[in-house]
């Protein structure tokens, strides 16, 4: 028989793949991952990175969300930041020096398993304790640079410093001044220097390595003392906050020490303002960078979902910590949702709040042409409620399921990072409903999400279920639009840029380092402020203003 020709070939395999998703109980092209948390789960040596790929394998997971930047450090060599002070990771020599580039190393073993790689990074904190007792070790962390005045132990004034803060009298669970949120210290993205430092550090990484996301953790404000009038005390930046009182003058409500009012409408609106130009920013740059990276983030998900608390803009994620993801799936500055829905499966009203938030985000992705995956909390889970979660997901809608996480390694006992957790009563148990069942090792949690036995083979958990990884499949493509955008910058702070054509008009404002954008925008010739532009489907067009005319 003569060779297919390549051409002929894709196209009778893609007839092949959609025949078989048209089979009943197929289900193919959805995310099957994991999140791979560096604060408990060993990746710094050859041994545990082959570790998760194998346990990813063993699963058919098809999708690994690796944490590669923690608060203001590196797990890859090629870094703009310090690298992580974490012993062990990559293999240092005698003089200390990595002798291998753990992230590099396993981008390409999962490549090498048919598995993508999404960088999983944390934006907001940059870093954790009380820097009395200990610092950072290089000088050049961000923490160093911006936050604590380690000649003077106390914390920076004025421009350089670009952490967030709480104001008095109100600022419970704070300290240092309202610096530090329980222990954990927060930039702020309304300083314009904090985001574009930090807007280039996840740059370099999407230029320097082969990864196919970027995925954002803690992009919003830190958990915050709500005052007595109901307004989340955070985000009292001191630059942020003359930006603030510069723009909307004397529209700000202020209170007796001239701090913008907690509860003030305006202020609130700054707030998510500042995150939203973050990720819209970023998704700009990045997507012209490298259009077929997938840009996501950790959602909020707290408490009750949109439905139980009268809409979205009722939820903690809006109002506490001005995380405004909803708007971010209406304007497409994030391809794929995966809200942290941790809620234990066992306890009946966070079923009803992990229903109700499943149904939101896929509900909202799906109708702004995003992808929706449930971020499910395995570790606080027994085995069959992460099996129960992740078919309810699908029965949803879902285009996928993500697990914290992909655990520990051997013996496996890292009790808030693991694939399951032990049950005091199990009502979905197949031998002991209602009574206690153990944590058990995450051979077990692979080979029941992937055959619906224990990793000996044994029938354990559920009785005639089907697994829900039964086989290995591919995640979803990010489809190229038919719409195109627009980015650039100005040399004004909170400018209003307008974009014009035949049948377009829009107007936009610019962050705090003068960049504006603007997305879902038909191809063809625009004026922008005087400027001529040309939109190309699927692509970003820079017009940085002035422009020579």
């Amino acid at each position: 028989m003569s060779e297919l020709r390549p051409k002929y070939f894709c196209l009778l395999l893609s007839a092949f793949c959609l025949l078989l998703c048209l089979l009943p109980s197929a289900f193919c092209f959805e995310y099957r991952a994991y999140w791979v948390d560096t604060f408990h789960t060993p990746l710094g040596t050859h041994h545990d990175i082959d570790r998760v790929i194998e346990v990813a394998e063993q699963s058919h997971a098809n999708a690994l969300f690796v944490e590669v930047r923690r608060r203001g450090d590196s797990w890859y060599l090629d870094s703009k930041e310090p690298l992580t002070e974490v012993p062990g990771v990559g293999e240092s020599d005698a003089e200390g020096k990595w002798t291998f580039d753990p992230f590099r190393y396993l981008i390409e073993q999962a490549h090498a398993h048919a598995i993508q790689v999404h960088a999983f990074v944390i934006i907001g904190a940059v870093f954790h304790g009380d820097p009395l007792n200990a610092i950072p070790k290089d000088p050049k962390h961000v923490f160093l640079q911006h936050v604590w005045d380690a000649t003077d132990g106390r914390p920076y004034s004025g421009q350089q410093q670009w952490a967030t803060r709480s104001i008095p009298p109100n600022a419970k669970g704070t300290s240092y001044g309202g610096q530090r949120h329980g222990e954990d210290w927060y930039i702020d993205l309304g300083h314009p220097d904090a985001a574009t430092y930090t807007i280039d550090v996840l740059l370099h990484l999407i230029n320097k390595y082969d990864i196919d996301g970027i995925h954002l953790d803690r992009v919003r404000y830190p958990e915050a003392p709500v005052d007595r009038n109901g307004g989340a005390n955070v985000g009292y930046n001191a630059v942020s906050v003359a930006r603030f009182k510069a723009r909307y003058g004397d529209q700000a409500k202020l209170n007796d020490n001239g701090f913008p009012r907690s509860n003030d409408p305006l202020w609130n609106q700054w707030r998510r303002d500042q995150v939203t130009q973050f990720v819209r920013r970023l998704y700009l740059h990045a997507t012209a960078m490298k259009p077929s990276i997938v840009v996501s983030a950790a959602l909020v998900a707290w408490s009750s979902g949109p439905g139980h608390s009268g809409g979205f803009h009722e939820t903690d994620a809006y109002n506490h910590v001005f995380q405004d993801w909803d708007g971010w799936l209406r304007e497409g500055i994030i391809d794929l949702a995966s809200p942290m829905l941790y809620k234990r499966e066992h306890v009946a009203r966070e079923r009803a709040q992990f229903d109700d938030w499943l149904k939101f985000t896929t509900t909202a992705a799906h109708e702004n042409g995003r992808l929706a995956i449930a971020g499910i909390g395995a570790y606080m889970n027994g085995i069959e409620g992460t099996l129960r979660q992740g078919r309810r997901a699908r029965k949803a809608g879902a285009d996928g399921i993500l697990m914290f996480a992909v655990g520990d390694t051997a013996p496996w006992t890292t009790a808030d990072n693991s694939t399951n957790t032990a049950l005091r009563r199990n009502p979905y148990s197949l031998y002991a409903p209602g009574k206690f069942t153990p944590k058990h090792p995450n051979e077990d949690f692979a080979a029941a999400v992937s055959s619906g036995r224990d990793a000996n083979g044994k029938l354990r958990f559920e009785n005639s279920r089907a697994p829900i990884f039964s086989q290995s499949t591919a995640p979803p493509a990010k489809i190229p639009s038919a719409l195109g955008s627009v980015m650039g910058y100005t040399h004004q702070d909170g400018a209003t840029i307008t974009i014009e054509s035949t049948d377009v008009n829009r107007t936009t404002t610019t962050d705090g380092s003068g960049f504006y954008g603007f997305l879902g925008l038909p191809p063809g010739e625009y004026r922008i402020e005087g400027c001529s532009a040309r939109v190309v489907a699927d692509r970003v067009s820079r017009v940085d203003l002035p422009c020579l005319k």
